[in-house]
């Protein structure tokens, strides 16, 4: 009975931490919904009705009504990404990006197929191409339809001078939000730059069937059916052109870790990886190492395998600090053989405090600064505990002055480098001989870690971790591989 009163507890604790959150959120964004919405009506107002006439008696119900309908959508987009992205705890974020990219993207489309005098040249997929490969395919999902719903209001209560023909507005949105769609499921995330540019270039061809037999449908059989496939297509490839800037500058303003970004941060001549290969050399390779096991895990797992090696290769930055305080930078010299054990732990668990502050200053994306804390959790620092023992004339030491600050892992791929870290840095000091050691030294060393509860708060399975285990079983031996010594040959042949 108590442990169900227990669990209610932690329910109900659960539930007002969530309507927290949301109540946060809500607060934060609801003025992006005010502009939004202020943006999207003007703008249309201006571009397909006489403007200064959406505001006189005859119109002003339906002017009132077009920002009311907007306001709607755009508080059903703010619902929408919430949950899409709340487990990333980026939905703030999210949602102002998806917000400026719907805006940016309404007021192009707009703009293109009434300036071009062709309603089919509504570059609708600028949106998801932006929000497909900055956040996800449900958020670039989402604000597809937000768009096209968008337009269809507005289109459907024109009042300008130009007339629109509104069964041909609407064939015309359907193929391009079509084409969104197609790209959407079709591009591949990982892709790089020039792939998903020619992917996303290739992609709507495919729908341009669709455009003959809709114009068709509306008893067309003029040069309009070339010019609208025409301007179908030219729409789409301007979106994949315009793509590419918005994506750098929207990385770079909101501090996205993209693969893109990813891959340039993974560059060996970065210069927060060049310091440490100069100051830190052994911590450097190490680095890659667990760069190398990570990418592994993390695809066999399904996690972004992108994202797992680049924090493995930041993950230690902390190290920067003083080097020299790490066994793989020292040579001859330790300086723990002159310091006591409490001074010891203090410089060594200090570097993932350090890793995140120095993270922080060179704008490195939230996943990797987190990790750079995360990645000991709240382990002890076993050598120095036991060194403590030693000196210690009697009674017990609380270990709780000798483990890392934490928190613990928030994330499957901060899992993954902790697993990866210990067990390289393990297999450093000492390969076993046989396969069997070897086998029972890594799940030895992943079962200190279940039983020190360092894997509570992230979302990782049981069945994840025997994928990692299996997968490091692996990889390693092909990375710490033996190598003969023909010097020593050499002189046994003499």
């Amino acid at each position: 009975m108590i442990d169900d009163v227990k669990d209610l507890s932690r329910v109900e604790k659960a539930k007002q931490l969530a309507r927290k959150e949301f109540t946060n959120y809500l607060g934060k964004t609801f003025i992006a919904v005010i502009v939004a919405s202020v943006a999207v009506t003007v703008f249309a107002l201006f571009i397909v009705n006489r403007f200064l006439n959406a505001f006189t008696a005859e119109r002003a119900l339906i002017t009132t009504g077009l920002f009311v309908s907007s306001l709607v959508i755009f508080l059903l987009l703010q619902i929408g990404v919430y949950k899409y992205t709340k487990q990333n705890g980026s939905s703030i974020r999210d949602f102002w990006l998806t917000t400026i990219m719907t805006i940016i993207t309404f007021i192009a489309t707009m703009a293109a197929c009434t300036l071009l005098d062709n309603v089919y040249a509504m570059p609708i997929a600028i949106a998801t191409l932006v929000l497909i490969e900055l956040i996800d395919r449900r958020t670039a999902t989402l604000a597809t339809a937000v768009l096209c719903v968008l337009m269809m209001v507005f289109f459907l209560f024109s009042d300008g001078t130009k007339v629109f023909d509104i069964p041909v507005v609407l064939s015309a949105i359907v193929c391009n939000c079509m084409c969104a769609v197609l790209i959407n499921f079709l591009e591949h995330k990982h892709y790089s730059r020039l792939k998903f540019l020619i992917a996303a270039m290739l992609t709507p061809l495919a729908m341009q069937p669709l455009v003959v037999t809709l114009t068709l449908a509306h008893s067309d059989i003029s040069i309009t059916i070339l010019w609208n496939v025409v301007w179908c297509y030219g729409a789409n490839v301007a979106a994949a052109l315009v793509f590419m800037p918005l994506v750098a500058i929207f990385e770079g303003m909101f501090n996205i870790a993209d693969d893109f970004r990813l891959n340039e941060l993974c560059n060996l001549s970065n210069p927060l990886l060049k310091r440490l290969a100069s100051e830190a050399p052994g911590t450097f390779n190490h680095s890659l190492v667990v760069g190398n096991l990570a990418e592994a895990c993390a695809s066999a797992i399904g996690e972004n395998p992108n994202m797992a090696r680049c924090a493995a290769y930041y993950h230690d930055i902390g190290k920067l600090k003083a080097p020299i305080y790490f066994s793989e930078n020292q040579s001859s010299y330790n300086p723990h053989d002159e310091l006591i054990p409490e001074v010891s732990v203090s410089m060594i668990t200090s570097h993932t405090l350090f890793g995140e502050i120095l993270a922080k200053q060179n704008r490195l994306p939230k996943e990797i600064v987190a990790i750079c804390r995360e990645h000991h959790g709240t382990s002890p620092v076993g050598y120095f505990y036991r060194k403590a023992l030693t000196l210690k004339e009697e009674g017990d030491l609380a270990v709780d002055k000798y483990t890392y600050a934490g928190p613990k892992p928030q994330t499957k791929i901060a899992a993954i480098i902790m697993v990866a870290d210990t067990i390289e840095a393990a297999m450093r000091a000492y390969m076993p001989d046989t396969r069997e050691e070897y086998e029972a030294r890594i799940n030895k060393l992943v079962d200190e870690k279940l039983e020190l509860r360092q894997f509570d708060e992230c979302p990782i399975t049981m069945g994840d971790i025997a994928i990692i285990k299996q997968t490091i079983i692996e990889v390693l031996p092909s990375i710490h591989h033996s190598r003969i010594n023909y010097d020593k040959k050499r002189k046994s042949s003499k």
